[in-house]
């Protein structure tokens, strides 16, 4: 993955260019080379990178956790669902996303006046993109009427049925503007594919291909021949195509191009979940040689000496504080801990929004499915794991595809079941999605669900409270409109 100065100038740049306005500035000295008003150079770089760290931080306490990647045993209220505990991380990715489509919209605005096709592509990429993940979280939210500022504090939440179909359709538009796009990103600010419209484009149409596959169980999308246009016509909807084309922002690691998690300073209380564990450690969990190379990639052994020559040793989720501290007697010695490897290499822990690797395991399902025609839903599910273990530059191991416990079955819980293992740190808010859609994997809540679920596994994240208060009228009825403000209620495309 490259890691380059001119990301950093970029961001440097355009951070300073929107923060440091204050009362007074415009009588100060005004360098005459900088810009008077934004346009899509310089509103991209914000909206690219404004809301990655919140949508970065929501992955990393609530989706690694309601998906069983990992545990964090000394506070563990979002693993047992206590999703109250959550409203301040889960509302700062709501006014970053909705910052950043605020941009996006004024860049594709600027974009539509001069004729720059690649900023008005881009700009609909991301604002897809970001309206996918809000009503990921929330279901109804609000989208026809907001993206407006002070001009708009009360705007209608706009139906999930409604709002999926318009991703769709700026996804296709997206496609469009790349296609007749003559000019690229002239004015600079692409901070994410360094100019290149054709990567941008695939993009659009792999995040399209995800949504699709999202909305496959509601008959009125017809998910099934738009995946198969899409596939069948590379031409018009080319595709990712390999890991260097994904559509991944590389935080290089120094200042201010970060992960908030690589600036984590210790990784206390951090564990991989039985699952996690069960599911990488082969068909014998006291032999390494078996092993699926992720696992000691992410995880170290427990380091009691007594055991550190052991099998790998997994927290149980979703249980109380003192269970999970309590792993063999005491976690801290006894069960494994993450790495802090993102640590130690600030740069290593990139932003995932579609990877190529999720890019097959599609395929692979459409297949399966016999949505589409070309090559085999084997192949493409091999393609999946060889391209995630390539992403973290991991050797595969000698016969890893016809392993008992990797080798494709022809069942969709297989290929879930990889997907699973393919998306820890490649974007688990999707893969939330696809087991909202799938039941699969099959996660058995923890012991403290029947609490706050009674033993289901939660689906949504509860609304702003500033929402509740300040656009009260509105939040009310949304919250109707789906059975409650409450982290169970129905998505429109779950069966």
């Amino acid at each position: 993955m490259m890691k380059n100065i001119y990301k950093i100038k970029l961001i440097i740049l355009s951070l300073l260019f929107f923060t440091s306005c204050t009362d007074g500035f415009e009588d100060m000295n005004v360098d005459s080379n900088l810009p008077t008003e934004a346009n899509s150079g310089t509103l991209l770089p914000s909206s690219i990178f404004g809301p990655l760290n919140p949508h970065l931080n929501v992955q990393m306490k609530l989706t690694d956790q309601i998906m069983q990647y990992k545990v964090y045993r000394n506070e563990n209220e979002l693993d047992a669902y206590d999703f109250a505990s959550g409203i301040d991380l889960f509302s700062k990715f709501w006014s970053a996303a909705y910052k950043g489509m605020r941009d996006s919209n004024e860049s594709i605005a600027y974009g539509q006046a001069n004729g720059l096709n690649a900023y008005v592509g881009a700009g609909k990429t991301l604002n897809a993109f970001y309206l996918a993940s809000l009503t990921e979280l929330w279901i109804d939210v609000p989208y026809s009427q907001a993206l407006k500022g002070l001009d708009n504090v009360q705007p209608v939440y706009d139906k999930q049925q409604d709002i999926y179909p318009q991703v769709l359709n700026l996804l296709e538009e997206a496609n469009t503007a790349f296609d007749s796009d003559t000019e690229g990103f002239v004015l600079g600010g692409d901070i994410l594919f360094e100019g290149d419209v054709l990567k941008w484009r695939k993009m659009a149409n792999s995040l399209r291909l995800r949504y699709l596959l999202r909305l496959s169980n509601n008959g009125s999308i017809d998910a099934a021949n738009q995946i198969k246009t899409i596939v069948s016509d590379p031409s018009t909807y080319p595709i990712i195509a390999s890991n260097a084309e994904a559509a991944i922002y590389d935080f290089t690691g120094v200042a201010p191009n970060t992960s908030d998690f690589s600036l984590l300073s210790a990784l206390g209380g951090l564990s991989p979940s039985e699952r996690f564990v069960s599911m990488l450690d082969g068909v014998n969990p006291t032999d390494d040689a078996d092993d699926d190379p992720r696992l000691a990639f992410f995880a170290d052994k427990p380091i009691d000496p007594s055991v550190s020559s052991g099998p790998f040793v997994g927290v149980e989720s979703g249980t109380t504080r003192e269970v999970a501290q309590g792993t063999g007697g005491n976690a801290e010695l006894f069960a494994s801990q993450f790495t802090t490897k993102f640590q130690d290499n600030k740069g290593l822990l990139d932003f995932v929004f579609i990877s190529y690797a999720e890019v097959q395991f599609i395929l692979a399902e459409a297949r399966l499915n016999n949505w589409i025609s070309t090559s085999t839903a084997k192949s493409y599910y091999d393609n999946g794991i060889a391209a995630n273990l390539a992403y973290w530059n991991l050797a595969m191991p000698e016969n890893f595809l016809t392993r008992p416990d990797v080798a494709w079955d022809g069942t969709l819980p297989n290929l879930i079941n990889q997907k699973w293992k393919a998306m820890f740190f490649n974007n688990t808010l999707s893969m939330w999605g696809t087991h909202k859609r799938t039941g699969l994997p099959n996660l058995v809540p923890g012991s403290l669900a029947t609490t706050f679920t009674d033993g289901l596994v939660p689906t949504r994240v509860f609304y702003p409270t500033l929402e509740q208060s300040v656009n009260s009228s509105n939040y009310q009825a949304a919250a109707s409109n789906i059975g409650g403000d409450i982290i169970t209620a129905k998505h429109w495309y779950q069966n």
